[in-house]
C-alpha cells in the first residue's frame, strides 16, 4: 500500500515493513545491511514495474568485482627471512579444551 511515491507499506505474514524506496531502507533491515533490495522492497520495485537493479550497491556490479582483482598481489617471502618481534614468538597458543566425541554428532530432533 502507497504512502508516497517512495514510502510503502508491505504486509507479509501478518507482519507490517515500511520500505522507502528514496533511502533505500526497509524496517526489516536487510535493505540497509546487504545494500540489495530485500523481498519487501523487491515486491514494491515489482509493482511498480521497476527494476531491481538500480536499487543494488555499486559494489555489486561486474566493473567493480573487477577492480578488486585488479591490484597486483606479491607472494609472500622465504619465512627464514621474516621479521617477528620477540614477544610475538613468547606467545603460547594452546589448542581448544574440549573433548571431541569420536563419531558423527548427534543432531537435536524435536
Amino acid at each position: 500500500m502507497p504512502s508516497s511515491d517512495y514510502v510503502y507499506s508491505v504486509v507479509d505474514d501478518e507482519k507490517q515493513f515500511v520500505v522507502n524506496l528514496r533511502e533505500r531502507t526497509c524496517t526489516c533491515i536487510r535493505f540497509q545491511i546487504d545494500e540489495m533490495p530485500c523481498p519487501h522492497a523487491l515486491a514494491v520495485i515489482t509493482f511498480k514495474s521497476m527494476d531491481a537493479y538500480q536499487y543494488c550497491s555499486v559494489y555489486y556490479n561486474k566493473d567493480h568485482l573487477l577492480k578488486t582483482y585488479d591490484i597486483c598481489t606479491y607472494p609472500v617471502p622465504n619465512e627464514s627471512t621474516w621479521d617477528i618481534p620477540r614477544e610475538v614468538l613468547e606467545e603460547v597458543v594452546l589448542p581448544p579444551t574440549g573433548k571431541i566425541r569420536p563419531g558423527r554428532p548427534k543432531r537435536l530432533r524435536i
